[in-house]
């Protein structure tokens, strides 16, 4: 468990190297188009406008910017000044790669510093895909693309295609991609594994949309232990697998022709891969094919499944993504305000999952010295508000201490029970994505 002097440690370091990059010039300028972006006195700074976007904005645009300069009114800002005009132009200038940067080193921090959940010492992360409604805009369209949907392909309508690389025990994302609707999953994934920093003996789940010889080649390369479920007609060996009803085999996949440039990019002469096929029973009779790297027999079939099932966590941040985030809600008409509100509601949620770690494993604990109480879990939704109202008090007003002094008791008021033996999601019903005429452009 995370004593909570190491939690206020890392917790604390974490607030002010956020805080030191945000007011740093050296970070403006990487975060800055042009050099006379955020130069002038203004009342729309980089580091207010930075924060802004991270709002996770739910109303219109004006009431927004006055909601949150209301909460500066110590400061000299006037919100009668402060519009969406104003906004549109700041923002403009505005780079996204911040939002990705202050992510990828805040969740740098938690894996240096703080004592994270691992499976038999195996760090467990699962990819997978989604899709994300656009504005219609030109700007969009440009850089998207354009679908046709419906029964006469004549509604057009701009998506993107989105996929995250999610730690399904610690609940933080690694890295986030937003492309065209017509990119592939697996072309992001590619993308994704070299840009991550992996560490030894983690393990990456995935669905059956994604595996190919080529790409479970690549993982062994390097050095990825992977659990992937398969199609019933993915291959002959499964299809002969379920036939003869062996539930567990070692196997060998050779690497086709076409890919053989991949022993190239690896400078190696294997051209093998070696994994175990099992195939597990669902409750409800259903069986599953699993492909999987860990070979050694240790890991059981129980094992397995169970480790499967975890990926079901990705589910739920995309769940926390679309509906409690609202990310399909964007700020804005562009595809650089697309951009920034997707990456900084990533940003976001790192935050508020690396916030809420020390109360979700004395939450863990609490549950395991009394096995006959429902568990309970911390209520995302309501950590992620907490996480954005404290947004000014932390970075604007500058009140670390006081808001590290408070945030263990009020995230203790955001636990819930949890639901047993749920399987499914929720029947939710969909949100449609608001109309942007109150959006800014």
């Amino acid at each position: 468990m995370c004593s909570k002097t190491n939690a206020q440690y890392y917790r604390g370091k974490l607030l002010k190297h956020i805080n030191k990059n945000l007011h740093e010039e050296d970070f403006k300028s990487r975060n800055t188009y042009g050099c006379t972006g955020f130069i002038r006195d203004r009342i729309l700074t980089f580091p207010i406008t930075f924060l802004f976007i991270t709002q996770l904005l739910q109303r219109s645009i004006q009431r927004e910017l006055n909601s949150f300069f209301g909460k500066i009114s110590d400061s000299d800002y006037s919100i009668q000044k402060v519009t969406k005009g104003a906004l549109t132009q700041a923002r403009a200038k505005l780079k996204y790669n911040g939002f990705i940067e202050l992510s990828d080193s805040s969740v740098e921090i938690f894996y240096t510093d703080a004592p994270y959940l691992a499976w038999d010492k195996h760090r467990v992360l699962a990819c997978d895909g989604s899709t994300l409604q656009l504005p219609n805009s030109k700007s969009i369209a440009e850089e998207f693309g354009v679908s046709e949907f419906g029964p006469k392909a004549d509604a057009k309508h701009s998506l993107a295609r989105i996929s995250l690389v999610y730690d399904v025990f610690n609940l933080v994302t690694l890295n986030a991609k937003i492309a065209p609707f017509k990119t592939h999953e697996t072309t992001l994934l590619k993308q994704q594994l070299t840009e991550i920093k992996f560490k030894e003996n983690d393990l990456l789940l995935l669905d059956r949309g994604y595996p190919s010889i080529a790409l479970l080649y690549e993982l062994q390369q390097r050095k990825l232990d992977f659990c992937v479920r398969l199609k019933d007609n993915w291959w002959n060996e499964v299809n002969q697998m379920l036939e003869s009803g062996q539930t567990d085999k070692l196997i060998t996949f050779t690497l086709p022709k076409k890919d053989l440039e991949l022993q190239a990019k690896f400078n190696t002469s294997h051209h093998t891969v070696s994994a175990r096929l099992v195939v597990i029973e669902l409750e409800n009779g259903i069986k599953e094919i699993l492909c999987t790297s860990l070979i050694d027999d240790s890991y059981t079939l129980e094992d397995l499944k169970w480790l499967y099932h975890k990926r079901w966590n990705i589910e739920e941040a995309y769940k926390l993504f679309k509906q409690r985030a609202n990310i399909e809600s964007f700020s804005g008409k562009t595809a650089l305000s697309v951009k920034q509100d997707f990456y900084a509601a990533i940003f976001m949620m790192n935050m508020c999952a690396i916030m809420s770690f020390p109360i979700e494993q004395k939450v863990r604990e609490q549950s395991k010295q009394n096995p006959h109480q429902h568990p309970k879990q911390i209520n995302r939704t309501n950590a992620l508000a907490l996480m954005n109202e404290s947004i000014v008090g932390v970075f604007v007003k500058k009140k670390i201490k006081n808001f590290l002094k408070t945030l263990d008791h009020i995230l203790h008021k955001t636990i819930e029970i949890v639901r047993p033996n749920r399987k499914e999601p929720r029947n939710h019903k969909i949100k449609k994505p608001k109309p942007m005429n109150y959006k800014i452009l």
